[in-house]
């Protein structure tokens, strides 16, 4: 993860343990693990940040930026886990 986003995700209200976890896998969307049940929360508290710090944006520059890419792929993480909770 670069210093600049390091820095978003903290303004973002994201704790060390939240950078800690988006490290362990390289901030690589397409390498976003699956949530368990009781991580599902966390996901969306993540995604939650990762979309207020690029609020500001518009909808092309959000699905162009690294953060943008990050929120989608955790909001269909955490869509996935609730669909099997549910089945």
């Amino acid at each position: 993860m670069d210093a600049l986003m390091r820095e978003c995700l903290e303004m973002a209200g994201l704790a060390a343990a939240d950078i800690a976890w988006f490290d362990s896998f390289g901030c690589d969307d397409s390498r976003v693990p699956a949530p368990r049940p009781e991580e599902v929360a966390d996901y969306a508290r993540r995604e939650a940040a990762l979309n207020a710090a690029i609020a500001a944006l518009t909808f092309a520059e959000r699905g162009e930026s690294a953060e943008g890419r990050l929120a989608a792929a955790i909001g269909a993480r955490v869509a996935d886990a609730r669909d099997r909770e549910e089945e």
